[in-house]
């Protein structure tokens, strides 16, 4: 009986992180394709939005318009994550570097579980420090 609970709280636990997984690949995949309404599909109601030297707390439809701006004006052309770690609040992050046109920036987005879904609390875009 103790075998059944640990294997079915062990397939619960995967079937979890594998759903946070799918959202982390669909997030990296829109921002690789500079695709800001993908993206946005992603955003909790009122997202923490920085982009560059701005940030504050934007609803869905203005952090999407923003984002675009940005993808408009630094066209994607890939992006790798190179560090994940979980909040202090149990929210998974991770961070990366996002390639454009234009040079290259520091890109960090938590997500967050909300019901069954993981979605998107806070997306930072930021200069890097150096280019690679």
């Amino acid at each position: 009986m103790d075998r059944l609970v640990v294997l079915l709280a062990f397939f619960l636990m995967s079937v979890g992180l594998q759903a946070q997984d799918e959202v982390k690949d669909k997030v990296v995949q829109a921002m690789r394709t500079g695709n800001s309404k993908e993206l946005a599909t992603y955003f909790i109601p009122n997202i923490d939005l920085t982009i560059k030297e701005t940030a504050d707390v934007y609803s869905k439809a203005q952090a999407e318009q923003i984002v675009r701006k940005f993808f408009n004006d630094n066209p994607p052309v890939d992006i790798v994550i190179e560090h994940t770690g979980v909040s202090k609040l149990g929210d998974k992050y991770f961070i990366g570097i996002l390639r454009t046109t234009t040079g290259y920036f520091r890109v960090t987005f938590f997500l967050k579980k909300t019901g069954t879904d993981f979605q998107v609390k806070q997306l930072r875009i930021e200069n890097s420090k150096n280019d690679f």
